[in-house]
């Protein structure tokens, strides 16, 4: 992976651990999630106005592009309904690694099936030491805490491969500061009647309450993902989802500093797993 590549998903990384321990401070509730999407929309929408009146590809009004931009926004849609009942239920220590990196691995085997990506030996090596270190995380709360969000945690996983192979795709079709701006809307407007159905007034009291957490929430979600389509341009996206798996460190590491969670052996030798992982996909 080039360096350029790597400090992309680097900083990726570091915006998508920051904006979920936001979310997990505010309890993971969706209406929070979803308040951060809409306020990700209004924000990109001038950029991606802007971007459109430059000219885009003919490509980006084919069908393929439009189904990719319909597959990504129902999927992350799942996603960010998923991992908000994951954040209600369990620690950001615990669901944030499981869910983050249970994908990784068949990320990478349908990106070489479908898309014809090739992993070296030290790229193998590398996803292999994250999805270890994943799974060593993962070993304390599935004995201990099986009830408390790990179920959700490896179906938010589940959705991961989806999302990454459908947008490596539809960002060769479609400009990515618009395609993540479709891909906000269509996720805002199909959670919107599972929020609104709790009543407005519960949506309102939580905006009064919690705006400038939610806004940090959805423009640290919005650049992340940005981030990371930029990335998929200009490299193999097998070792970026692995890579950016790097956030697991960091979210591990505030969870245990900024939330008082419990650190033991399993989530060092964890995060050591990882960290290994990272050095040789640099490498790879």
């Amino acid at each position: 992976m080039s360096l350029s590549v790597f400090g992309l998903v680097l900083l990726a990384a570091f915006c998508h651990a920051g904006w979920n321990l936001a979310t997990r401070r505010l309890r993971g509730d969706l209406t929070v999630l979803w308040l951060g999407g809409i306020v990700a929309t209004v924000f990109i929408t001038p950029f991606a106005a802007l971007r459109y009146s430059l000219g885009v590809d003919p490509w980006a009004t084919t069908p393929a592009a439009l189904v990719c931009i319909l597959l990504t926004g129902v999927i992350h849609a799942l996603y960010f309904l998923l991992l908000g009942k994951a954040y209600e239920r369990g620690e950001i220590s615990v669901i944030y690694p499981i869910a983050r990196g249970s994908g990784i691995g068949l990320t990478a085997l349908i990106a070489h099936v479908l898309l014809g990506e090739s992993i070296s030996t030290t790229g193998v090596f590398g996803i292999g030491a994250v999805c270890v270190g994943i799974l060593l995380l993962a070993v304390p709360a599935w004995v201990v805490h099986r009830t408390h969000g790990v179920g959700l945690a490896l179906a938010v996983g589940a959705t991961i491969p989806l999302y990454s192979i459908v947008d490596k795709v539809g960002t060769h079709l479609v400009p990515a500061v618009i395609y993540i701006w479709v891909m906000y809307l269509l996720t805002s407007v199909l959670l919107a009647p599972l929020v609104l159905r709790k009543g407005r007034a519960r949506v309102s009291r939580i905006w009064r309450q919690s705006w400038k957490l939610i806004c940090g929430i959805g423009i640290g979600a919005m650049l992340t993902y940005l981030i990371i389509l930029f990335a998929y341009q200009m490299g193999p996206v097998g070792y970026i989802v692995a890579a950016r798996e790097s956030s697991i460190v960091v979210g591990a590491a505030a969870g245990v500093v900024w939330l008082g969670e419990r650190f033991d052996r399993w989530k060092l030798a964890g995060v050591s797993g990882v960290t290994i992982g990272l050095v040789l996909l640099r490498l790879a």
